[in-house]
């Protein structure tokens, strides 16, 4: 009997705690949210190159200065950094040089975020090639890199000064 009763204390007793715990009379979620929005992906590049004097037939090479691709689109798509080139005018003698003449050799980029960019040379720039890709994007991201312009006049260019225009863009 004295077992009976010592169960039967256990049990009120427990019971009685589990009813003193303090449950909520009412329960209410608040659902929090925030918004990350998507930004741009945009590239600069220096306004103007000079590649200095070259002789008929011979190769000149420049540093262009830095090219910078900001990616501040918040997400995991790669992109591709791009040139094309319009042919060489001369300014008194209106001579066109092809762009098929110029190389374009981009160095090693600056990175920060998460991307792995990869660089590559490229020549006839008549038509838009990819000279950095970065793949492996996740959030923002930046690259930064220094680029050669080299050119070789053809052996029959005439004396001038001639001008081209060198686009960068970023897809």
């Amino acid at each position: 009997m004295r077992s009976i009763t010592r169960v039967s204390l256990v049990i009120a007793a427990s019971a009685a705690l589990v009813g003193s715990l303090a449950l909520p009379a009412s329960a209410a979620d608040t659902v929090a949210t925030v918004t990350v929005p998507a930004g741009q992906l945009t590239i600069s590049a220096p306004a103007s190159a000079d590649l200095g004097t070259v002789a008929p037939g011979s190769p000149i090479s420049a540093a262009l200065g830095t090219v910078t691709v900001s990616d501040l689109r918040a997400g995991v798509q790669g992109w591709d950094a791009q040139v094309n080139m319009s042919d060489f005018v001369g300014t008194n003698t209106a001579t066109v040089i092809a762009a098929a003449s110029a190389t374009y050799t981009p160095g090693t980029a600056a990175e920060s975020g998460t991307s792995t960019v990869t660089p590559s040379a490229q020549t006839g720039l008549a038509t838009a090639k990819t000279v950095q890709a970065a793949t492996g994007v996740s959030g923002n991201n930046t690259a930064a890199w220094d680029a050669d312009l080299s050119f070789t006049a053809p052996a029959d260019a005439l004396a001038d000064t001639y001008t081209a225009t060198l686009t960068h863009s970023v897809l």
